[in-house]
C-alpha cells in the first residue's frame, strides 16, 4: 500500500524501533515550560520499568512477522499520513516495511530501500551495508540499554505505568531534547508471541503517530525477508 499524504510537511519519523538509540535527539519537547517532580514517581514505578525494558527485548529477539497500518496525524490541522505497517524478524534478521520504504539489518549489516520521491513510482535501489558493522545481538543489547536508561534511575526522562495487559504507558517527566517518545506513549506487546501489537506516541504540537497490527504470526520464510 502507497503512503497517502496529507499536508504535513517536514515530519521525521521518530518511532522507528531500529533507530531508536541514534534518533534520541530527533524530537524536541515545547510544550512544557517546567519539569515535573520525576525522582519519586520513577522510583516507585521501577518494576513496571523493568517490565517494559524485558518486553521490548523480547520483541526484538522473537520471530514472527506483524502487519498493520502506521498512521501519522495532526489532531490540529486533521492533515494526516497513513501506510500499511509490516515487520518480518527471524533474528539476525529483520526488515520493517513503511510509507514505501524499507529498512532492516542482516545482522552485521544494514539494508536500507529508500521510498521513491512523492509523485514518482521508481524507488532508488536498496542498499546493503558493508559487513563487520554491530552484530544484530549487540545492536539489540545497546537498544535495551538506552530504553532502560530512558525509563530508569535518576537520569530518566519517562516514568511507566501497567495498562491494560501486555501494555505499557509511558509519560515525560522533564524537558529533554533526546526524548524519543514525544510527551506520551503507550506500547503494547502480544503475550503468546512477544511480537509488538500496537503503539500510540503523541509529539508537542497535537502530533501523534499510531500503528495497530492486525496479523501476527511465527512462520517466518525468507521471502518475509527479502525486500
Amino acid at each position: 500500500m502507497r503512503a497517502q499524504r496529507g499536508l504535513i510537511a517536514g515530519w521525521v519519523s521518530v518511532f522507528a524501533y531500529a533507530a531508536l538509540l541514534g534518533a534520541v535527539a530527533l524530537v524536541t519537547v515545547t510544550d512544557r515550560t517546567d519539569p515535573r517532580p520525576g525522582s519519586p514517581s520513577v522510583a516507585g514505578d521501577a518494576d513496571v520499568a523493568e517490565q517494559f525494558v524485558a518486553a521490548w527485548q523480547r520483541s526484538r529477539l522473537a520471530t514472527f512477522v506483524t502487519s498493520g497500518t502506521y498512521e501519522r496525524h495532526s489532531v490540529v490541522t486533521g492533515a494526516s499520513i497513513a501506510s500499511e505497517d509490516v515487520v518480518a524478524q527471524r533474528p539476525p534478521r529483520r526488515l520493517h516495511r513503511q510509507l514505501g520504504g524499507v529498512e532492516g539489518r542482516d545482522d552485521d549489516r544494514l539494508l536500507v530501500c529508500p521510498a521513491p520521491p512523492e509523485g514518482e513510482d521508481d524507488a532508488e535501489p536498496c542498499r546493503l551495508g558493508t559487513p563487520g558493522g554491530r552484530s544484530y545481538a549487540e545492536s539489540v543489547a545497546n537498544e535495551v540499554a538506552g530504553v532502560r536508561s530512558l525509563t530508569q534511575g535518576a537520569g530518566a526522562l519517562y516514568v511507566v505505568t501497567a495498562g491494560a495487559p501486555g501494555c505499557f504507558d509511558l509519560e515525560l517527566i522533564r524537558i529533554d531534547p533526546r526524548a524519543p517518545f514525544g510527551v506520551e506513549a503507550s506500547f503494547c506487546f502480544d503475550p503468546a508471541t512477544g511480537a509488538p501489537s500496537s503503539s500510540r506516541v503523541r509529539h508537542a504540537g497535537g502530533i501523534e503517530e499510531v500503528v495497530v497490527v492486525t496479523e501476527i504470526r511465527t512462520d517466518v520464510t525468507d521471502a518475509d525477508l527479502t525486500p
